[in-house]
């Protein structure tokens, strides 16, 4: 059984709204009742539909959507007085005539889904696994709404014996539980070791890198040009020096050999 407890809390948030609330309030407020209506509609099964719409075609069309929540009892109750008062034209409910809102019929009605919050799962009633959640039942069946909102917890339903629906733990057969994870924990044993602890030492850093091309006008380029025209200045500059020693000392032998 899928039961949404959160759209079951603000079916009595609004539930109790229907009998107070007036004016321009009560008309803002219709727009959350017509919301919750479709989301209700939408996801219920054609026979809970089918029960939804009988009664609230019941109610006069000008009370929509409000009586799609609205809470009523039968006529005829209990302490109906006579003699044309007051109590002859009012019925006064006896206790378990409340006629639960007709919205509720969609709410116990839900299609199931893969996709469903596993909180809002609930044993079908009669079965074994249902006997704890029988209070819950009832207190829907006679819309106790204190007793509904004592059962109502964030992560599921919880019964009197405090058992929390969707998260009851499981035996795995390893001596651990399937059930929601210690506090600081995963809840997930994989038997391997634990990771290394993150090592000190820096990072190694990436050499730059250098240009697939250089300039012609990049200062490497140009101090290695000057390097080159130096020393090639040098070098003529060498060979000049020789070339003039020789051309003096070939000079001063001719004039040595003259008589």
């Amino acid at each position: 059984m899928l039961l949404d407890r959160h759209r079951v809390a603000q079916l009595i948030e609004l539930s109790a709204l229907e009998r107070t609330v007036k004016g321009p309030e009560r008309q803002l407020r219709a727009g959350d009742v017509e919301v919750l209506v479709k989301a209700a509609y939408d996801d219920a099964v054609d026979s809970a539909r089918a029960e939804f719409m009988a009664r609230v075609q019941k109610m006069p069309s000008s009370a929509w959507p409000w009586s799609a929540v609205q809470v009523t009892a039968p006529r005829g109750g209990g302490g109906g007085g006579g003699g044309g008062g007051l109590g002859s034209l009012v019925a006064v409910p006896k206790p378990g005539t409340v006629t639960t809102p007709a919205l509720l019929v969609l709410l116990r009605g839900q299609a199931d889904s893969a996709d469903v919050d596993p909180g809002n799962r609930l044993p079908d009633r009669g079965t074994p696994e249902a006997v704890e959640w029988e209070p819950l039942y009832k207190a829907l069946d006679a819309w106790d709404t204190a007793a509904i909102q004592k059962a109502i917890a964030p992560l599921g339903w919880v019964s009197i014996v405090g058992t929390t629906s969707g998260q009851v733990p499981k035996d795995t057969g390893d001596g651990a539980t399937s059930g929601a994870p210690a506090p600081g924990g995963t809840g997930v044993s994989t038997g391997a070791p634990p990771p290394p602890p993150p090592s000190d030492l820096p990072a190694p850093q990436t050499p730059p890198q250098l240009p697939a091309t250089i300039s012609i006008t990049h200062p490497a380029v140009i101090a290695a040009g000057v390097v080159v025209v130096v020393a090639t200045g040098v070098a003529i500059y060498r060979i000049g020096q020789a070339q003039t020693r020789r051309r003096l000392s070939d000079e001063l032998s001719r004039q040595e050999e003259v008589p």
